[in-house]
């Protein structure tokens, strides 16, 4: 369940986790998503953390790009 509480930063990060995924089928690392955002990669690791306690995305802990939005 998606919760409605995202920042613009936060919805901004998901619309670009969610393009990467629609063009290549696989979500994005936090290396190639910190790439593609200009952000370090710590930035990203905090989006892609905020996004799994709100809700947003959800994460498999010990698999390679085991983030997944909701």
């Amino acid at each position: 369940m998606i919760d409605v509480s995202l920042t613009p930063k936060q919805h901004n990060m998901r619309l670009v986790i969610a393009r990467f995924h629609r063009k290549y089928g696989y979500y994005p690392s936090i290396r190639e998503l910190a790439e593609k955002t200009g952000k370090s990669m710590t930035q990203c690791a905090r989006y892609m953390n905020a996004l799994v306690k709100r809700g947003a995305a959800e994460k498999t802990a010990g698999i390679a790009r085991g983030f997944r939005l909701l």
